[in-house]
């Protein structure tokens, strides 16, 4: 009589969409799948999330749904295959949570290139060891990965990502695109030798019928107040480079809850490209963006109705306009009367 099989998911993860070789999400199927044949094991489902961090469960929708999965009993499964533990996570806590989550239900886990099975005695022990020292070595990487990207900056090298308006990436540094340079000149010229402020500026280059080249993180030509701020706090227009200049910060109170705070002290340095600007210009727009910038409060309150949102239209894009509320902070921290607008997500305001 043919043994019945033991049934089985596997779960496989990458943090970025690039990985080295044995750690892809192929590779990884792969061996999980040799081992299950091996072991006359069927597998029920295959659960995969790319490009996800394993420091933390949330933000991991695969993960989660196999989880659910296991608990309402859609998986009738006996084990979970992992191709190594820093797959199944990297938070000693998550990973020990996650795992009592299956075995409450009957289901182990198997992390087929560590050797490790939960079911056995000494398994729940090793997966709590190397569970903690998967978050240390998480831990470890993101030190490296900044102090590396610190020494960039000293360097005064292009840290990655897009390259600024104004500039194109040519062998990973920064050079100067001139029909966008253009742009940037006329942002600080009108800042600094007019009365006009970011709003204004923004509104004169779409009068004037200047558009805004599409870049791969934006598909409108329209130009907005927000991307003049932009431009005006950015001191990469004269040739330095900042870095640190906004940090993640865990929410008091929560357990992975993060938000993107300014820093009043960060790196600057002179970087190896080509300013658009020049120091004085750049000083000028700054002393004057510290005087005339305002401190707002931007709010979303359930306690304010607007009738007309997603009814009216920014009349320079198309998009729909939603009704918001701004307070005003006085120098004592308090309040002074709410604010009430219409905006595009362009934050091109009009009275409301």
């Amino acid at each position: 009589m043919k043994n019945k099989k033991i049934k089985c998911d596997i779960y496989t993860r990458v943090s970025t969409t690039m990985q080295v070789d044995g750690y892809s999400l192929d590779a990884q199927k792969e061996k999980l799948k040799r081992y299950a044949e091996f072991q006359n094991m069927e597998i029920v489902n295959e659960y995969s999330d790319e490009g996800k961090s394993g420091k933390s469960v949330e933000g991991r929708p695969e993960f989660q749904r196999m989880l659910d999965n296991i608990e309402n009993g859609t998986d009738e499964v006996q084990f979970v295959l992992v191709f190594k533990l820093s797959r199944f996570g990297r938070n000693a806590a998550d990973v020990l949570n996650s795992l009592q989550r299956m075995q409450d239900f009957g289901v182990n886990l198997i992390c087929v290139e560590d050797g490790i099975d939960s079911s056995k005695d000494s398994g729940k022990l090793m997966i709590s060891v190397l569970s903690a020292v998967a978050e240390i070595e998480r831990e470890n990487i993101l030190v490296q990965t900044m102090e590396g990207r610190k020494q960039k900056a000293r360097e005064g090298k292009w840290n990655g990502g897009f390259a600024p308006y104004g500039y194109e990436l040519v062998n990973g540094e920064l050079q100067i695109a001139e029909d966008e340079a253009e742009i940037i000149r006329l942002i600080y010229d009108k800042f600094i030798h007019t009365n006009m402020g970011i709003s204004a500026i923004a509104a004169w280059l779409n009068q004037h019928g200047y558009k805004k080249k599409k870049r791969q993180n934006n598909t409108l030509d329209a130009f907005a107040a927000s991307f003049i701020k932009g431009v005006l706090d950015n001191p990469v227009y004269c040739g330095k480079l900042a870095y640190g200049r906004r940090k993640n910060e865990k929410v008091s109170g929560t357990r992975n809850e993060y938000r993107i705070v300014k820093q009043e002290n960060y790196m600057l340095h002179d970087g190896i490209h080509e300013g658009i600007i020049s120091e004085t210009d750049w000083e000028l727009a700054h002393q004057k963006r510290e005087k005339t910038g305002v401190k707002y409060e931007k709010t979303h309150s359930l306690d304010h109705e607007h009738i007309l949102s997603g009814i009216l239209r920014c009349p320079l894009c198309g998009s729909g306009m939603y009704g918001n509320v701004n307070r005003k902070k006085k120098k004592d921290g308090t309040l002074y009367k709410d604010y009430f607008y219409y905006a595009c997500k362009h934050r091109r305001l009009v009275d409301g």
